[in-house]
């Protein structure tokens, strides 16, 4: 059985969009282990002086928890316990 647990994140570039959400990834990928996808869930831009100087994401990473090895060496008695 595989269990995928989300986290929300936020980041910003200078460059674009996509940018950020790469930034995002690379940094959660330094402590998140088995990153399965990304969901982009908003886009924002910060404008000054008439010019867009950076934007944001919000998005949602999806990685799979890996097993407990406690778990995978029981039986589905011992886990449940009824032994």
């Amino acid at each position: 059985m595989s269990i995928v647990k989300m986290v929300e994140l936020s980041s910003q570039s200078p460059d674009s969009w996509e940018e950020a959400t790469r930034q995002a990834v690379e940094r959660a990928a330094r402590t998140l282990r088995n990153i399965r996808s990304v969901w982009v869930k908003e886009f924002e831009a910060v404008v000054e002086n008439e010019q867009v100087t950076q934007f944001r994401v919000i998005l949602k990473i999806a990685f799979q928890l890996e097993e407990d090895e406690s778990a995978r060496s029981m039986g589905s008695e011992e886990i449940l316990g009824l032994e």
